[in-house]
C-alpha cells in the first residue's frame, strides 16, 4: 500500500497534519490502532488553546512560555508556534464550534456539557478528515517499525487487529503518536500511551530530548472502584481541599485560590498533595458547590459519580499528565532522520521544563500543520524512494519463548515508573528504578506471544520499559530541580550549571542509553 505521506497517530496533530497535507495536493494514509480522534488524549482534553491575542503582543506569549518552561525552551520554535497561532486559531474556529475567546486562550465548549470538550473537538475534526477523499484512514493498525532505504525513511510496518503483517510506503512519514503518560500507575492519558512514538523514533536513531520533564495534573480522581480521570477546571470557588487530618490544604500550604495553583504553581502543588497523601487519602470536597452548578461544565462531567461527590469528600491525587521530552524537528517538521517528521507531545522544544496550559492543542494544530506541508514538499521532491527496495532492518523488541503475565507485568512497570520516576525523586530511587526497568525490559523482551492481541500488548510494553529508561537514565544525571522535574536530594533550580538539555541516545549493539547535557540554545 502506498501514498506520498503516512501519518502515524490520529490524535488531533496527526489529523492535523493528514488535513494540511491533504489539501497541498498529497495522498495521506492515516493510521490509529483504535477509532480516528477518540482513542487519543485529544479527545480527553479540556480543549483548551494557549496563544498570543494578537501579533504585536506575541512577544509577551513567548516571555510566559519561557518563564513556565525555566528556559530550556527551544526559543526558535517557541517563537514558530506564536507565529502560527493566529492560523491555527481561524483553522479551529473554522470548525463551526463553540469557541469561546478569553485572555490567552481560546475555549471549546460542547453543546452537551456531559460531554469532555476534547470529545467534540475530535469529533468535528475527524468528520472533516473523513470527508477528504484523499486521506486513507487505515484504523485498527498497530505500527511496529519504521521502514527505511539507505539513509531514508519510506514507510511502515504493522500489524492490525487479526495479527495480519501490512507494509505501507511513502516517502514522508509523520509520526504523531502522543506522549507515554500510560507507563504510570497514576495518570490521566489513554490506556495505549506508552512511549511507541519514542521507540520507534530512537530505535531508528534519533536523539531524545529532555526526557525527564513529565508534568503531573494535581487533581485527579483517585476513589476505588472509578476511571482515573482528571477533575477539569476551573474549580468553584466553594470546592475544598481537605487533608488526611481534615485540614484545609490551601490554607495550610498558603495556596490560594485552587484554580491560581493549578496554573502557577502545578508543580509545586502536585509535590503538596504527595506529601499529605503519604498520611493518608487527600480529598476534594465539593459539597458546598451550589446545585445549579452541578449541571454546567466542569461539575457535568461528574454527573454519573454526583451522587457520592455531593454525600462525601472524593479522594484524589496527583497523575501522570504530559511528557514535555521527544524528539527535534526543524522548520518543516522535520526529524534528523531524512523523510521521517514529527508533530505534537512527540516534540521536544515548546516547553521545556514544564508546560503551559492550554500549548499542548495549540502545539497539534502548528506543529502537524507544519510537519504536514513539510512532508508533501519532501514526497514530491523523492516520490520514487517508496519504490525503492527496502533493506532489511533488525527485530526490535521481537518476542522470545518464555511464557509471561504481560498484564502483571504491565502493572508492575507502571509501579516502578510511579515510585521512581514520579512527582519527587531521587538519586537513589531513580537508580534502583532503573535497574528494574531494566529487569522489566528484559523480561518482556523474552516474553513468548500466542495471540494477535498479546504481540499489541507485548510490544506497547517493550515501548514502555524503553521509554522509562529514558526517563530515568536522563534524570539521574540532572543535579537539581526544575520545573516539573523534582528531586528531593538537590531541591534548588541550579541555573549555573543547568541551563542544559538532556540529550539520550540508545546504543542498540550494547543495548544502553547514554546521556549527555547540552547547553540552551538561546537563540
Amino acid at each position: 500500500m502506498c501514498a506520498d505521506v503516512i501519518v502515524v497517530g490520529a490524535g488531533l496533530a496527526g489529523m492535523a497534519a493528514a488535513l494540511a497535507a491533504e489539501k497541498a495536493g498529497a495522498d495521506v494514509i492515516l493510521i490509529d490502532r483504535g477509532p480516528i480522534g477518540m482513542g487519543t488524549n485529544s479527545a480527553l482534553s479540556n480543549a483548551a488553546f494557549s496563544g498570543p491575542i494578537s501579533r504585536e503582543r506575541a512577544d509577551e506569549y513567548v516571555d510566559l512560555v519561557l518563564q513556565i518552561g525555566k528556559r530550556l525552551n527551544r526559543v526558535a520554535y517557541v517563537r514558530k508556534v506564536a507565529r502560527g497561532a493566529p492560523a491555527a486559531v481561524a483553522f479551529l474556529e473554522s470548525l463551526g464550534l463553540d469557541v469561546v475567546r478569553t485572555p490567552g486562550q481560546w475555549l471549546v465548549r460542547s453543546v452537551q456539557p456531559e460531554v469532555i470538550p476534547g470529545v467534540s473537538l475530535v469529533r468535528r475534526v475527524a468528520e472533516l478528515v473523513a470527508q477528504r477523499d484523499r486521506i486513507r484512514t487505515e484504523c485498527g493498525l498497530y505500527v511496529e517499525r519504521l521502514q527505511r532505504s539507505a539513509e531514508h525513511i519510506v514507510g511502515v510496518k504493522g500489524v492490525d487487529l487479526g495479527g495480519c503483517e501490512q507494509e505501507l510506503r511513502a516517502p514522508a512519514v509523520i509520526l504523531a503518536c502522543g506522549g507515554a503518560g500510560a507507563i504510570y500507575a497514576k495518570h490521566d492519558n489513554q490506556a495505549s500511551i506508552m512511549g511507541q512514538g519514542y521507540h520507534l523514533a530512537a530505535c531508528a536513531g534519533l536523539d531524545l530530548w529532555d526526557m525527564e520533564f513529565v508534568q503531573c495534573y494535581p487533581v485527579v480522581l483517585d476513589e476505588p472502584g472509578m476511571p482515573t480521570m482528571m477533575i477539569y477546571p476551573p474549580y468553584p470557588r466553594e470546592a475544598k481541599l481537605v487533608g488526611p487530618s481534615g485540614e484545609d490544604l490551601l490554607q495550610k500550604h498558603d495556596l490560594g485560590n485552587i484554580n491560581h495553583a493549578i496554573i502557577r504553581k502545578r508543580d509545586t502543588f502536585a509535590a503538596i498533595l504527595v506529601a499529605e497523601g503519604a498520611a493518608g487519602p487527600v480529598c476534594m470536597d465539593l459539597r458546598p458547590v451550589p446545585e445549579h452548578l452541578w449541571e454546567v461544565h466542569p461539575l457535568s462531567l461528574l454527573k454519573r459519580f454526583k451522587a457520592e461527590c455531593r454525600k462525601r469528600p472524593i479522594r484524589i491525587s496527583p497523575a501522570v499528565h504530559f511528557f514535555m521530552g521527544g524528539v527535534q524537528t526543524d522548520d518543516e517538521g522535520q526529524t534528523n532522520l531524512t523523510g521521517l517528521f514529527a508533530c505534537g507531545e512527540m516534540v521536544w522544544g515548546l516547553h521545556g521544563a514544564n508546560r503551559m496550559g492550554g500549548n499542548a492543542l495549540m502545539e497539534c494544530l502548528v506543529s502537524g500543520n507544519l510537519a504536514g506541508l513539510g512532508a508533501v514538499r519532501r514526497a514530491r521532491a523523492h516520490a520514487d524512494l517508496s519504490a525503492k527496495p527496502i533493506p532489511p532492518m533488525g527485530d526490535e523488541g521481537a518476542p522470545g519463548s518464555e511464557r509471561v503475565d504481560l498484564r502483571d507485568l504491565r502493572l508492575r512497570l507502571q509501579d516502578i515508573a510511579w515510585e521512581c520516576a514520579g512527582v519527587v525523586r531521587s538519586g537513589e530511587g531513580m537508580v534502583a528504578g532503573l535497574g528494574k526497568a531494566e529487569d522489566v525490559w528484559r523480561t518482556v523482551r523474552a516474553a513468548r506471544v500466542d495471540t494477535p492481541k498479546e504481540r499489541i500488548l507485548h510490544a506497547d510494553l517493550v515501548s514502555a520499559a524503553f521509554t522509562l529508561r529514558a526517563v530515568l537514565t536522563a534524570g539521574l544525571g540532572r543535579l537539581e530541580s526544575r520545573g516539573s522535574f523534582l528531586r528531593e536530594d538537590y531541591p534548588s533550580q541550579d541555573d549555573a550549571r543547568w541551563l542544559r538539555n538532556s540529550r539520550v541516545s540508545w546504543d542498540p549493539n550494547s543495548d544502553r542509553f547514554h546521556v549527555d547535557y547540552v547547553p540552551v540554545d538561546a537563540g
